[in-house]
């Protein structure tokens, strides 16, 4: 069973679809049920839309990415 805080760590697999059916099909499942998640994938999504790169895979460095899952995994244990 996906918690929210595996929807954090997969947020970009998720929107760029690059995850194993499995960890698609708990991801949803659990976005089924949670509002908080979906309202953060749809922030996510419309980040990326607003910026400009959706669908791009380059948009943020390994690096940029990295920090960005760490301050998301903190803002959720706060």
């Amino acid at each position: 069973m996906a918690l929210c805080k595996d929807v954090v760590e997969n947020i970009m697999g998720y929107v760029e679809a690059e995850l194993d059916d499995k960890t698609l099909e708990e991801l949803e499942k659990h976005l089924d049920e949670c509002p908080e998640c979906q309202a953060f994938v749809r922030t996510y999504r419309r980040m990326l839309e607003l910026t400009g790169k959706l669908g791009e895979r380059t948009f943020v460095s390994p690096d940029v990415r990295k920090r960005l899952k760490e301050f998301l995994k903190s803002k959720l244990k706060s």
